[in-house]
């Protein structure tokens, strides 16, 4: 019998002689997230549960957001995340600062969509630092989950084993990890995606070629069987290995946590194998410091990551996307779209919204710290082929409609159904073609909010000429780079939306996915409004609001920020820019992230209600007030009024 261990927060994991996990058992306590404050606090005080409650009993569709506030707790990286894990569960009051690291818990169990929104791994950070080493949930976010696995933590979605686990029984790996792929499989056997790492650099974990016979393929599959070792040139859902990445990028919220995390991990300088195509943004914290009430630490937090990502990108010479003066040309996703991303291409984010690059034919997904990392080191990520549900559009969209409809109306399908939770979602079809390319940029952005992995789009004439006029590329080459499904390629299923028949919708506070028609809104008083971030920030965004603002003033505090300094000076080509300022709104100088992360002006504070255009209506994701989302037309419409209203 072993006696070699390894402690992964409250958790217990069992070794071989090898080092590799045989068997894990809960050495802390189990704690139940319920909805009903009475028993979870009896839980937080100390006291043990009499009746074990019911998965519907449990907060469903926590997000990153929630398991970890974005500002201010997001500016550390260190061991104080441990001490500031669910304090806006339940937009706050239910969990108190310190209470779960405190009260000796080593698993979770909550409802399902555990860990929708952000990628971004501090979540998973604060989670282990607590004490966390399984959390239970009837479905995981899928960038989420990878991060818990990365970091050497179980995600458990079988009820039965949860319920063992936290009754104290030593449970087999074998058992714990049934229906994993086979390459988390072995990162966990590791302790983590560096053990890994490590141990494939050094023969000890060889990669085996994908043996799938040749096959029709989506486009997703096709653009990872180029990427991919295999036999035969082909891939299926399902299979694993490792893929390689064409070109990889992070921002300030991530890059000194990453460049960090892999250099306690490996004892040494992190290193960038190919620094041409890696991507460094400081666009997410631009504005946070102009934050009303923001603390010295909390500048102190933010100083530090933007000067250690600066340092790093003069180090190891990855791109840095920043003038000299520090000021971002953009937001990440914008700017991988102006001057990065090209079909056929796979690319890699520290954001969920990487998947935004989508729209240009490409595969692009979110992914953790502990995997940017490792891209930076080895430039392959391991992988298993996920499942496509291909989105067929139809027709043409109603003058008072956009593609931000669309996907609240998807959102709302997969928050209710979960039939894109780790899928790809493959847009396609006729409708696709009557979109600018900007809209059809929101419709891969925004496949996150369904908690899809990504999405991908078929080419279209508008993708060609942006890439034309954006990237002077010949039509002939871009068309050359472009991929298509085969057309007897293999869906999980196939969904056909017809865009005539889309409303206007606008989604209630909470998720994206709590869409309903603009009319059961209307009247509702607001406090401010903010039109921008990688959503709605885009040049066909601004001129929508600029069309509904046109000879009009807003009656309530109005912000728009650009996605990029490409699009600010577009916009004032255009005069787009005189009409908002004429119009009242605040236009916020500089490019990047803002509110829609908490981190910047045009945020709801307690007890205000605002109208955002952006992707995110999660609990503390804009702040600490309630946030309907809605398109840019309903926004500026709404802004003229006070209140939500009808473009």
């Amino acid at each position: 019998m072993t006696s070699k261990l390894r402690q992964v927060g409250h958790l217990t994991i069992l070794l071989d002689d090898d080092g590799l996990a045989t068997a894990a058992r809960l050495a802390g306590r189990a704690l139940y997230l319920t909805h009903d404050r009475g028993p979870l606090r009896t839980q937080l005080q100390g006291a043990t549960l009499t009746e074990r409650p019911v998965v519907c009993d449990l907060f469903a569709h926590v997000s990153t957001d929630a398991i970890i506030k974005a500002n201010p707790d997001c500016y550390y990286y260190d061991d104080r995340l441990g001490d500031l894990l669910l304090r806006s569960l339940g937009n706050g009051g239910y969990v108190e600062a310190s209470e779960i690291r405190q009260g000796g818990f080593g698993l979770i169990l909550a409802g399902e969509g555990w860990g929708e929104g952000s990628s971004r791994e501090v979540a998973a950070r604060a989670l282990l630092i607590a004490g966390i080493g399984a959390v239970f949930a009837p479905s995981i976010a899928p960038i989420h989950r990878q991060n818990l696995i990365n970091n050497g933590m179980l995600p458990i979605t079988d009820p039965a084993l949860a319920w063992r686990m936290a009754d104290g029984e030593t449970l087999a790996f074998d058992e714990l990890l049934e229906g994993f792929d086979a390459t988390s499989r072995r990162i966990l056997r590791r302790g983590g995606l560096f053990p890994f790492m490590q141990a494939r650099s050094e023969g000890k974990e060889p990669d085996e070629a994908i043996a799938t016979p040749a096959r029709a393929m989506t486009l997703a599959e096709k653009i990872m069987a180029r990427r991919m070792k295999t036999r035969f040139g082909a891939v299926r859902p399902g299979d694993t290995g490792f893929l390689e990445v064409d070109a990889a990028f992070s921002h300030d919220y991530t890059t000194a946590p990453a460049a960090a995390a892999a250099e306690a991990a490996l004892g040494r300088p992190v290193r960038v194998q190919r620094p041409a195509t890696v991507h460094s943004f400081p666009d997410h914290l631009t504005l946070a410091s102009r934050l009303p009430g923001i603390d010295a630490e909390a500048l102190a937090g933010i100083a530090d990551l933007r000067m250690s990502q600066r340092a790093l990108a003069e180090r190891t010479g990855m791109h840095w996307h920043a003038t000299p003066q520090g000021t971002p040309t953009g937001i990440c996703h914008t700017v991988i779209r102006e001057q990065v991303a090209l079909p056929g291409q796979v690319i890699v984010g520290t954001d969920s919204h990487t998947c935004s690059a989508g729209a240009l034919n490409c595969l692009a997904y979110g992914v953790g710290n502990s995997e940017i990392a490792a891209v930076w080191e080895w430039n392959v990520l391991g992988v298993r082929v996920p499942r496509t549900v291909r989105v067929q559009l139809e027709g043409r969209l109603p003058a008072a409609c956009t593609a931000k409809d669309v996907m609240l109306h998807l959102a709302g399908i997969g928050k209710a159904s979960g039939i894109f939770t780790g899928r790809v979602i493959e847009f396609g079809g006729s409708g696709l073609e009557t979109l600018m390319f900007d809209e059809q940029a929101v419709l891969a952005n925004m496949a996150v909010e369904c908690n899809a992995l990504t999405a991908v789009c078929e080419p279209t004439l508008a993708m060609i000429d942006h890439l034309a006029v954006r990237r002077q590329i010949a039509p002939e080459d871009a068309w050359a780079l472009c991929l298509r499904p085969d057309p007897e390629a293999e869906y999980e299923r196939v969904m056909t939306v017809d865009l005539g028949a889309i409303q206007t919708l606008v989604a209630r506070p909470g998720h994206p996915g709590n869409g309903v028609p603009l009319e059961q809104v209307l009247g509702t008083p607001l406090d401010l409004a903010y039109g921008g971030s990688c959503t709605a920030g885009d040049l066909g965004s601004i001129a929508m609001y600029a069309e509904v603002f046109s000879g009009r003033r807003v009656r309530i505090p109005t912000y728009v920020q650009y996605g990029s300094q490409l699009v600010q000076q577009q916009a004032r080509q255009a005069g787009y820019h005189d009409v908002l300022v004429a119009a009242g709104v605040t236009v916020i100088d500089e490019p990047g992230c803002g509110a829609c992360i908490s981190a910047g002006p045009g945020g709801p504070r307690a007890g205000q209600v605002a109208i955002s255009a952006t992707n995110r209506n999660m609990p503390g994701r804009m702040g600490d007030g309630d946030v309907y989302l809605a398109n840019p037309r309903v926004l500026a419409a709404s802004a003229v009024a006070g209140c939500i209203a009808e473009p």
